[in-house]
């Protein structure tokens, strides 16, 4: 069987479709209508001659070839997008400094900051990953240029532009779950205590703080080795964790904010480009599978 050359938007069209779950949230994702979508995923289908994904009333799940497929999309589409990138670039020369909260710190945005020096090679790019308050006095410091950071509840105006991520209690499958609960926390002023404490309390039940540490590495190491339940965001799940949901007695958590701060409007061209440009990828980031927050699930669930 001949299969025909794969076009970008087509291509694009599938890999939202993957990623956000269902053709709707693709559709707003690629600013495009929901039948252009269905129909790009359509003339995918065609052009393969194989079904990619398999819908019934309440799933979509990728094929054995939607697999197949996606694994390669992703890839094609991250070299077109880094070839665009390059093409369009102004030249950019000097440093700038980025700070991430450490769960945010992971391979794939990571990546994202590689991929802008390699595009801009006469920028030097200096990265601190630290909780989100000692990024705020950074910044009121002016000792970063740019930092993403959860949105603090004192704040006097919210940004702009911010972008939700899910909270999650997370334990091992031998941790106990009776009361007094033994939990693993941040240290203030952490903003997770707080919904912690109140979540509990409002649902009757008991606990007590067994762990506390800075580090979101140690959280993860305590909660695997069944030492207690942690307060996560979607990035900070690993493998192999249990997440506990109100069938198993505990209340859902709200959802934080993430935004992109910089220290003032006056900022160097390599600031407002590199702003710019991930402000688009926080925003795809509410995909619930989407590349900052780990690794993408072969299986697609309409919520």
């Amino acid at each position: 069987m001949t299969i025909g050359r794969f076009n970008i938007e087509l291509l694009e069209a599938f890999v939202a479709v993957a990623e956000s779950g269902n053709v709707t949230r693709a559709g707003s994702r690629l600013n495009r209508t929901q039948p252009c979508v269905s129909t790009q995923l359509k003339r995918l289908e065609e052009r393969v001659g194989k079904a990619l994904i398999e819908r019934n009333a309440r799933t979509m799940n990728l094929t054995a070839a939607g697999r197949i497929l996606y694994q390669h999309a992703t890839e094609i589409l991250r070299s077109h997008e880094e070839a665009r990138l390059r093409l369009a670039a102004p030249e950019l020369t000097g440093t700038v400094h980025v700070g991430l909260p450490e769960w945010y710190a992971t391979d794939k945005l990571q990546s994202i900051f590689c991929n802008f020096v390699k595009i801009h090679p006469h920028v030097k790019l200096e990265l601190t990953v630290a909780d989100s308050a000692t990024l705020h006095d950074m910044l009121a410091r002016n000792e970063i240029n740019l930092a993403i950071a959860l949105v603090s509840s004192s704040e006097k105006s919210k940004p702009a532009e911010t972008v939700e991520e899910a909270l999650h209690w997370a334990v091992s499958e031998d941790c106990t779950l009776t009361d007094p609960l033994p939990l693993i926390l941040f240290p203030e002023p952490c903003p997770f205590r707080e919904m912690v404490f109140s979540a509990l309390a409002g649902a009757g039940r008991q606990w007590y703080e067994r762990i506390t540490t800075t580090s979101v590495a140690a959280a993860q190491v305590a909660v695997r080795s069944g030492a207690g339940i942690c307060c996560l965001p979607s990035g900070a799940l690993l493998d192999g964790f249990k997440v506990l949901k109100e069938q198993h007695g505990f209340p859902a958590l709200p959802a934080t904010e993430l935004a992109i701060y910089t220290p003032s409007t006056n900022q160097s061209p390599i600031v407002d480009y590199l702003e710019e440009h991930l402000n688009a990828l926080l925003q795809s980031a509410t995909a619930p599978h989407s590349a900052l927050a780990g690794k993408i699930q072969p299986d697609l669930r309409v919520v």
